[in-house]
């Protein structure tokens, strides 16, 4: 066991990693913006444009992953656990993804007026995705340990205030909705900005993971 931290201290140790980790996190913080832009705006031709740019956005994120596993594969010795690198950059894909996808829907699905708490959805997705990009940036230092902590408890207090909005409007729409039509796109919808805002709690749990590794 000593002998193979000798030699992991002795190799080089490729620190780029934590670059693309915080670019990965900015893509994700840059879609978190882009969402409330996109649900905040009614003119249709402007929401068009942003969601355009949410998909460049996409696409920015899985190159990043992308070079991510490349670098894995040919690295011998990480700065951090491979596998804590793998799981936490695909879980930052993962936000930019569905991100995506959710707002991918209103196109697709003709959504001319948005579900009620969508603007506060995309809001705390906007606020977790911050703290993300802040926590992330702390993985480098040896004495970030604690703000990362308090960023993921941050992160998480999203999290439930979000699960708190979905069942209020999911409660609301199942009582007050008569077309069926409607009620089903926007259950999808802001099940979409649930599920986004459930990996930004997800990397959290990543970022924890690391932290206990490493303290």
């Amino acid at each position: 066991m000593w002998l193979d931290r000798a030699i992991k201290w002795l190799l080089p140790r490729e620190e780029h990693f934590f670059d693309l980790l915080s670019k990965g996190a900015r893509c994700a913080s840059e879609t978190g913006r882009l969402l409330v832009d996109c649900v905040s705006d009614s003119d249709p031709a402007s929401r068009e444009r942003t969601i355009a740019r949410i998909k460049e956005v996409e696409r920015e994120a899985d190159l990043i992953i992308a070079e991510v596993y490349k670098e894995l594969n040919r690295t011998f010795v990480t700065p951090i656990d491979r596998s804590d690198i793998y799981n936490l950059g695909s879980e930052l894909e993962s936000i930019t993804d569905e991100a995506c996808s959710t707002a991918l829907q209103i196109p697709i699905h003709a959504i001319d007026e948005l579900p009620q708490g969508s603007l506060e959805f995309a809001k705390l997705i906007q606020s977790a995705t911050q703290e993300i990009v802040e926590a992330v940036g702390q993985i480098r230092s040896k004495h970030g340990h604690l703000k990362i902590r308090k960023h993921c408890k941050t992160i998480k207090s999203y999290e439930d205030q979000g699960d708190q909005v979905f069942r209020e409007q999911m409660a609301r729409m199942f009582k007050n909705e008569t077309n069926a039509i409607n009620l089903l796109k926007n259950k999808e919808f802001l099940e979409g900005l649930e599920r986004t805002l459930d990996l930004c709690d997800d990397v959290g749990s990543a970022l924890s993971t690391i932290v206990i590794k490493n303290s």
